[in-house]
């Protein structure tokens, strides 16, 4: 169920992980622009890796200045305008209908009209509209005037056309015909128009100036220019012919010297280089989805890698997370020692594999490092020598962590890299691979730039994503830790006890395939809280306790229970790593507190609550975390045997397994049948060292004859106790 929860934020970060590698593996981001200018002097021979076509600028750009210098200015002819200009003129007559159907006073009507027109024309044409008795007559005489000059090309700008006509221009009407204009004939300003406008009222009206001047007032009111430039279609036409022209090109054949070396880089030098760059560029779209490809098959390899082999990592966002930033830092470090000119050989790529191999694990330090000493090779024009060397360090750098149990050992790491990074770059001198002896020194700087690196930033992971190293578990394994040494002298059955945990966790652990230093750990802490009431607890007694022996069950189950969260509290104050604080809380699961929780059946009867004397969780969630569980439990029950033989101790184990399976605890546990058939084999042979019998001593007859010898009866008896009541009605008191 946890699993399935976490499988859209894995896919999540997935996509997201693969998205920023081919954002960084692109090719856009490692082809530098030229970085000459004009007169600089070339510090080493450019010569064409290709074919080359390049334009030479200047002389496009004149030829397209050229082309374009003979497009004509497109002038619009609009001779629709008359459309709308009429209906203007209707709703001039309109109104005046309406004013002079009023009753009203001459001065009330004049005033009116001036209201109900929305152009502002004078008194005395405002009086001529009112009184002149043919006003539907004046109506047309006036349309006819306006139809009749917009026939004619008014321009709005003439001294724009001034300026335009001399190349000639193209007049465009609403039809969509064109016309070439090379003389202004036939055009004419506003000015001249209305000119036009009132010769023609004197000849429309000569023997009435009120009706000649109210023609005039309005028409020209009305009068509009409809002969203008069009600039966007003369842009668009001017665009057109540019690219109708075409560049100039010139041919660089393949080898072909482009810069000298001493030599002044000249304008038509550097605009080759920066087509150069161009052309390049335009073959990232392909190289990018090559490049994607090859970085999702690796991905899909991890993966599988992980699913197979590493599923804990698979199915923990937080370790996945570690994994893909170590890979992008990785990625993002060769990038920028591509950009600065720096030897493909520094570049250090075993920093990340080390990392891996503490933080995850060095058969996937390996994997990994394979998937980016082939993108090391990508990023450096392909370059062989470079991928070997990347491939190679990153592999001793894996390999040379496998032990490590101190930081110190990075720089005996480091000194191993660059032992091997050196060999090789030697062996590529010596073939002929490789020309330059300075290589050597960057193959040395790799290696101890590769453990400095990793020793730096394996703090930030450990803490920044609480990440369990190995190196942190050998630093809490020692026993002289403060904590341990407190739980010796305050608690020492429990601290007896958590030792044998320990060689039982590990062994199991190691036999399924958990991480067996972890469980050992894990195990050594599991039951510090036992720490507070710790003569509580059986295994601390020294003879009967009469005060705790007094408390009700229900009471003496929560002391019990109470140990799993102190001991939790007690991990935080002392800075103990999740995981382990995860197996301390996890260890006792839901399990039930039998021996109490029968006892308080037999006093109270009626009203009690399993879940009162039930520990409150959760169920282990880790191999390790059931493990430690299953040690716990067989451990505490073993201590009632004596004398056992291996199919006592074997029946004991299955048993108590079996019981902690049908109580639902290993449910959540990524636990199998068949891991648990190996765990039984383990506690077994584990179990069967160190009960075995040992050789009567004086001293040890001397104690039985004293206090008595149980006998293979009592033993019996004392190991049904241990399987929590099962056979015998009782259960371990223990916690």
């Amino acid at each position: 169920m946890e699993e399935k929860r976490n499988l859209p934020a894995r896919w999540l970060l997935a996509s997201g992980l693969f998205l920023i590698l081919v954002l960084i593996s692109s090719p856009i981001l490692t082809i530098p622009r030229p970085k000459l200018e004009i007169g600089d002097i070339a510090s080493r021979d450019i010569k064409a890796p290709q074919d080359l076509e390049v334009i030479e600028t200047a002389e496009t750009l004149k030829r397209q200045e050229t082309a374009a210098s003979k497009v004509r200015p497109v002038y619009d002819f609009n001779n629709r305008l008359f459309e709308e200009l009429e209906s203007k003129v209707s709703l001039i007559f309109e109104g005046t209908k309406r004013v002079r159907g009023k009753e009203l006073s001459r001065e009330e009507k004049i005033a009116l009209l001036d209201e109900e027109l929305d152009i502002r024309l004078p008194e005395k044409t405002r009086i001529t509209l009112l009184s002149y008795s043919k006003p539907d007559r004046l109506e047309d005489q006036i349309k006819a005037l306006l139809q009749a000059i917009m026939q004619e090309r008014i321009v709005d700008d003439p001294q724009l056309l001034a300026a335009k006509i001399k190349v000639g221009i193209k007049v465009r009407r609403n039809d969509g015909k064109e016309s070439l204009l090379l003389k202004r004939e036939g055009v004419y300003t506003f000015s001249e128009a209305k000119g036009i406008l009132k010769a023609r009222c004197r000849e429309l009206f000569p023997d009435n100036r009120f009706l000649r001047n109210a023609s005039y007032e309005i028409a020209s009111k009305l009068l509009i220019p409809n002969f203008r430039y069009n600039d966007k279609e003369t842009r668009e036409r001017q665009k057109k012919a540019r690219e109708e022209a075409g560049p100039v090109i010139f041919l660089i054949k393949k080898g072909q010297k482009i810069v000298e070396e001493g030599y002044p880089v000249t304008g038509e030098q550097l605009t080759i280089l920066e087509t150069l760059w161009q052309t390049t560029t335009k073959r990232a779209f392909p190289v990018i989805i090559g490049r994607a490809l090859i970085i999702l098959l690796f991905m899909m390899g991890i993966g599988f890698y992980l699913h197979r082999y590493q599923a804990w990592v698979l199915e923990d966002n937080t370790l996945l997370s570690v994994l893909g930033l170590i890979v992008i830092l990785m990625l993002l470090l060769a990038k920028t020692l591509t950009l600065i000119n720096l030897s493909g050989y520094f570049i250090p790529l075993a920093f990340a594999t080390i990392l891996i191999a503490v933080l995850l694990g060095g058969r996937l330090a390996i994997l990994t490092g394979v998937a980016l000493a082939i993108m090391v090779g990508l990023f450096t024009g392909n370059r062989l020598p470079f991928v070997v060397v990347a491939l190679l360090g990153g592999a001793v750098g894996a390999y040379s962590v496998r032990w490590m149990k101190h930081r110190t050992d990075f720089l005996r790491a480091g000194a191993l890299i660059a032992s091997t990074n050196c060999l090789l770059i030697l062996a590529f001198i010596l073939i002929g691979i490789e020309s330059e002896v300075k290589s050597l020194w960057w193959g040395l700087g790799n290696g101890f730039a590769s453990s400095l690196l990793a020793f730096a930033l394996l703090p930030v992971f450990e803490h920044g994503f609480k990440v369990t190293t190995d190196i942190r578990l050998l630093e809490l394994s020692n026993l002289n830790q403060p904590i341990l040494k407190r739980l010796a002298i305050q608690a020492p059955g429990t601290y007896h006890h958590s030792i044998i945990v320990g060689n039982l966790a590990e062994g199991a652990a190691e036999a399924v395939g958990a991480n067996p230093l972890l469980a050992r750990v894990a195990s050594y802490y599991h039951d510090i809280g036992k720490i507070k009431n710790s003569d509580y607890f059986i295994e601390n007694r020294i003879g009967p306790s009469v005060k705790y022996g007094r408390l009700v069950p229900r009471l003496s189950s929560q002391i019990i229970i109470s140990h799993v969260k102190e001991g939790a509290e007690i991990a935080r104050e002392h800075r103990l790593t999740p995981r382990i604080i995860n197996i301390i809380v996890q260890h006792h699961g839901t399990s039930l507190i039998s021996q109490f929780y029968r006892k308080a059946l037999k006093i109270e009867k009626e009203g009690v609550e399993e879940a009162d004397y039930r520990y409150p969780g959760p169920r282990p969630r880790s191999k390790e975390a059931a493990i430690v569980m299953l040690a716990d439990s067989v451990e505490a029950a073993s201590r009632a045997l004596t004398k056992p033989s291996p199919e006592e101790i074997e029946n004991l184990v299955k048993e108590i397994i079996n019981e902690k399976f049908t109580d639902s605890q290993l449910d959540e546990s990524p636990l199998t049948l068949s891991d648990l058939k190996k765990i039984v084999e383990v506690f077994t042979r584990t179990l069967s060292g160190i009960t075995h019998g040992r050789i009567d001593y004086p001293l040890t007859k001397r104690i039985k004859r004293r206090y008595g010898d149980t006998g293979k009866e009592q033993s019996k008896r004392k190991s049904l106790q241990a399987l929590f009541g099962k056979k015998s009605g009782q259960k371990n008191t223990r916690g």
